[in-house]
């Protein structure tokens, strides 16, 4: 009879210990997951989900007049159900929409991943009377169902570029 209690004690903690591994496995793996990467010349930055939920609300990203931006949003669905949202991103100045650039459904399986592409031309968001030497800041604000992510793009100011020296005057 002892070696049977025994055992009792042994299967509960064994039980014990695996259903805390399950809860880490749980909390720490299951759920929705982005990320977007933007890659700008010859740079790509990596913007990661769970630095969004730290409080950190806004990223930056930055793009020399004359290229192009290009971005790529990452959605992993780790759950056990298929995830649907629609998907809109927009670019924004001083609280005013300027561009709408995409607006898509998407649909994730279980434990799967998705992603979208886009385009940002920084020459169609700077006004024709933009300075060379001025930076401009825009806020990408990508709209996932009720969930909404900021990213500053910084467009730098052009390289300076010395004028050529005058002519020394003949004598």
């Amino acid at each position: 009879m002892a070696t049977r209690r025994g055992n009792l004690f042994l299967y509960l903690t064994l039980l014990c210990f695996f259903g805390l591994i399950a809860i880490f496995i749980v909390d720490g793996y299951m759920g929705l997951y982005d990320t977007l990467y933007v890659t700008a010349g010859e740079r790509e930055q990596k913007i990661e989900f769970d630095l969004w939920e730290r409080g950190e609300r806004f990223w930056s990203a930055g793009v020399s007049r004359g290229e192009k931006a290009f971005f790529r949003y990452e959605v992993d669905n780790r759950r056990f159900s298929t995830y649907t949202a629609q998907v809109e991103v927009s670019v924004w100045r001083m609280q005013e929409k300027v561009l709408d650039v995409t607006s898509q459904p998407l649909t994730i399986g279980s434990f799967a991943k998705a992603q979208l592409e886009w385009v940002i031309d920084p020459s169609e968001l700077l006004p024709s009377d933009a300075p060379p030497e001025q930076g401009y800041e825009y806020t990408i604000k990508i709209k996932r169902g009720e969930l909404e992510r900021d990213v500053i793009l910084f467009i730098n100011p052009s390289p300076y570029v010395p004028k050529p020296p005058l002519p020394v005057p003949s004598r």
